[in-house]
């Protein structure tokens, strides 16, 4: 008992901080070897932050339909081009096949024709200059919407293009350069252009050129990828008459990108159509989101009151290709079908379109 009196009674032992402060050296050693190595190694990067496009991330009200394929040309409706026309030595240019079969009918896109509601057709043009941004229309977007093709496109991208088109159901038109009003201060629609100044065995060379260019074409259209619409050489009533005619005989169409031409008026000349809205401006101009929305919603509600329209856009950006989408996205939910340009009867003979 005395004992542990005795050791209740003594002093306690001081605290030491010698361990503590071992510790605490260790832990300001790590740090300073940190900021060591972060000041070699730099800041830790931020990950990337990348665009969502919204073809990819916009889901349809409607489901679209599944994609048919277009079949590849045909032998049967290619005609080899003349020997005296320049640069198309080996190839072909479309015709009516011997057993009355057509181009525009041929690689016309499926369509429910029974389908009663309104209906609305796009043409993109200027497809395949970019090939990535080809690559996300003709896979993405609705197998409805048409495209256009520069002839000038080199051959292998063209073949490629072409058949890509086909194979996700996009119906193809040529662009046929023609001299626009901006022609000479531009250097317009390059050698190949049809001009209003040009005799007419010289513009017809220029078209037999330009429809060797590519097969499996429904038809042509005066739409190209740089805004420009072949305007000049469409107010020459005599050779812009003399193009349209030999298309029409070939039984292809040819789509007019309301360029007022008086000859489409005047004159009904069989597989024409005549767009009612054209979403366009030269490459350094570049649309604006809204102004997209504003021109394809007004050809949404005239399709409403008139029961078809036609646009046209050019050129493909993916500013355009996303609006078109969130579009086309939404058309059904408002009462309109979206369809091909071949679904769309011409205004002067409605038993035009194929069957």
């Amino acid at each position: 008992m005395a004992q542990a009196a005795l050791a209740a009674s003594a002093p306690k032992r001081p605290v030491t901080y010698r361990a503590l402060g071992r510790f605490w050296a260790a832990v300001g050693v790590v740090a300073v070897a940190g900021i060591v190595i972060l000041q070699i190694l730099g800041p830790v990067p931020k990950p990337a932050v990348k665009h969502a496009p919204l073809l990819a991330a916009v889901a349809p009200r409607h489901a679209p339909p599944p994609k048919s394929a277009i079949p590849p040309p045909d032998p049967a409706l290619l005609e080899k081009a003349p020997d005296d026309v320049p640069d198309v030595e080996g190839r072909s240019i479309p015709q009516v096949a011997t057993d009355g079969r057509t181009p525009m009918a041929t690689y016309a896109a499926p369509f429910d024709r029974t389908d009663k509601h309104p209906r609305v057709a796009l043409i993109i043009s200027g497809v395949g200059q970019d090939q990535a941004l080809a690559q996300t229309l003709l896979t993405h977007l609705p197998g409805a919407i048409d495209v256009a093709f520069s002839p000038y496109l080199p051959n292998d991208r063209a073949d490629q293009v072409a058949k890509l088109a086909r194979d996700n159901g996009h119906e193809c038109l040529l662009t046929i350069p023609m001299e626009p009003n901006e022609y000479p201060t531009t250097a317009g629609e390059g050698p190949k252009m049809l001009l209003s100044s040009g005799d007419s065995q010289d513009n017809s060379n220029k078209l037999v050129w330009a429809l060797s260019r590519f097969g499996g074409c429904i038809g042509a259209t005066g739409a190209a990828d740089n805004g420009m619409m072949g305007e000049r050489f469409a107010q020459t009533d005599t050779s812009f008459g003399e193009m349209v005619h030999a298309i029409s005989n070939r039984k292809m169409m040819y789509l007019d990108p309301k360029t007022g031409a008086g000859v489409l008026y005047n004159d009904t000349v069989p597989g024409v159509r005549i767009a009612d809205v054209v979403i366009s401006s030269p490459p350094d101009q570049p649309l604006s989101a809204d102004a997209i929305d504003q021109q394809l919603d007004a050809l949404t509600q005239l399709a409403l009151r008139r029961g078809t329209a036609i646009g046209v856009a050019s050129p493909p950006t993916p500013v355009l290709l996303d609006h078109v989408a969130l579009w086309a996205n939404q058309l059904a939910s408002k009462g309109v079908t979206l369809a091909p340009l071949t679904a769309i009867p011409s205004p002067t003979d409605p038993s035009d379109a194929p069957n």
